[in-house]
């Protein structure tokens, strides 16, 4: 693509040097190989990407999209000056592919807890409804065959919008995202509208980099503005979502159990092999049944089938594409074994561990023992909480290593420790290397126990000083099972 069409596309100052060079590549790490590439300054809390041009340049960069004239730089070298590059990298990537998300049906999920599975419920509905639909998120970017992994739960624009292309290529006609705060405080998504936006809750997390819930939660609202969406799905069951639903300036179908709702269920029941409640979709009624139990997961089911309501799903299709919803990776994936149940999931908040625990309280014959740790180098404030919810609500807890990152496991579980130690309790002990954490919980567990496993979920690391080592928790309590022959 030339570069004065991409000009024309992020509405920028053309300041100097050829404007028909061609353009192959956006990239914004300078250090990286940029041939035939615009090179993107992006100001992060910690560096400054202007600050880097010239190296970017010498590693094959032919443009450079800026806030600010750059001098010192080869007067050859065209500048397009933007007032915001963050957008600007935005709506450049969707230009070089041709604006693939306008050629598909957009739904975008955001929220602290519960995208993920109801991006997968929703993609069964689609699917059982003939829609071809492909999903990005925190477990990869999947389509038709293919499975893409992502280090980051919404992509950087120019691998977001490539994905989106290749989505088109393939056939694919609709596209479910996840939608995380940090994209949208980061414009990440600019340029695209979403035909349907929803909501599932907002609890703490991410404190690290919004630093106070008004921030974080501010964030998330800017989804439902009518420059990013032009239908919201919001759970009225949340205190924000009330607020969201209550200012809302665009199109608001809302869904929930306890407030009066568009959409709501009743008469839940839950079992260890699923659940099953009464939908009411807009007056439309029908007997919804799930593979995946807990109450959480009812809100889920039933997010999801907002949205596929309003795209026109019939209410039969949406029953059916539920049914036949199995599991996703990573989320409340149960493993058997003799003795009792190990459950693997992905909940690191708060809210998340609540939920769980109290889903598995609805059944468990016998003792809930829970293993799990915190991130390091993120959210500190969430570390007590989680050790509260954990050591209150489970009869024993294990406190161990998640992906530390830089920080030491040891500190880390400490902080967890302080919110245990303010109710005076003692249920639990600290093991900081994983594996042998979750030996110690399986080995304590006696017929009928239930073993949670927190935190990691479908994660095929842990991110110890930099580096990602290979580990993954069911393969892990598979290897257990087969050597203790449980």
């Amino acid at each position: 693509m030339l570069l004065n069409e991409i000009v024309k596309a992020v509405d920028g100052v053309y300041l100097n040097g050829e404007d028909n060079i061609l353009i192959e590549h956006i990239g914004f790490l300078s250090a990286k190989k940029l041939s035939n590439s615009l090179y993107v300054c992006l100001r992060g809390n910690s560096v400054d990407g202007h600050d880097y041009a010239a190296e970017a340049v010498k590693n094959g960069a032919v443009a450079i999209l800026c806030e600010k004239t750059l001098h010192g730089i080869d007067a050859k070298i065209p500048q397009i000056l933007v007032p915001d590059t963050r957008a600007a990298l935005a709506f450049a990537s969707a230009k070089l592919y041709d604006y693939p998300h306008k050629k598909l049906k957009m739904i975008g999920i955001t929220g602290t807890n519960g995208k993920t599975t109801t991006s997968y419920i929703l993609q069964s509905i689609l699917t059982e409804a003939g829609i071809n639909t492909g999903i990005i998120g925190t477990n990869g970017a999947v389509f038709n065959d293919r499975k893409l992994e992502l280090n980051l739960t919404t992509p950087d624009p120019p691998e977001l919008f490539c994905i989106l292309n290749d989505m088109v290529k393939a056939g694919v006609k609709a596209v479910v995202m996840e939608v995380s705060a940090h994209a949208l405080a980061l414009n990440k998504t600019s340029g695209i509208i979403y035909d349907v936006t929803a909501f599932s809750n907002l609890t703490q997390d991410h404190l690290d980099f919004f630093g106070d819930m008004q921030t974080y939660g501010a964030a998330k609202a800017k989804l439902f503005s009518p420059s990013l969406t032009r239908l919201a799905i919001i759970n009225a069951d949340d205190e924000f979502g009330q607020k969201l639903i209550r200012e809302s300036l665009v199109d608001t179908i809302s869904y929930g159990c306890l407030c009066p709702s568009d959409v709501f269920g009743i008469n839940l029941k839950m079992s260890v092999g699923g659940l099953e409640y009464t939908l009411n979709l807009m007056d439309n009624v029908t007997k919804i049944k799930c593979n995946m139990t807990g109450r959480f997961n009812m809100y889920n089911t039933m997010c999801a089938a907002s949205i596929a309501g309003a795209m026109g799903v019939s209410v039969k299709k949406i029953a059916e594409g539920i049914r036949k919803f199995k599991r996703v990776e990573g989320r409340y994936n149960i493993i058997n074994t003799t003795k009792g149940s190990v459950i693997i999931d992905f909940a690191h908040t708060d809210e998340g561990l609540k939920n769980i625990i109290s889903s598995i309280r609805e059944y468990a014959k016998g003792k809930v023992l829970t293993v799990f740790g915190c991130g390091g180098d993120r959210d500190k404030g969430k570390r007590p909480l989680m050790g509260r919810v954990a050591a209150l609500m489970s009869d024993y807890c294990v406190l161990t290593s998640d992906n530390p990152r830089s920080e030491a496991p040891e500190a880390i579980i400490k902080d967890i420790v302080v919110g245990i130690k303010e109710l005076g309790l003692e249920n639990y002990t600290t093991i900081s290397e994983r594996t042998e954490a979750i030996r110690y919980a399986l080995k304590m567990a006696t017929e009928d126990d239930i073993v949670l496993i927190a935190g990691k979920g479908a994660e095929k690391y842990q991110e110890i000083c930099g580096i990602k080592y290979p580990y993954n928790d069911s393969d892990f309590v598979l290897k257990l099972i087969e050597e203790y022959r449980i």
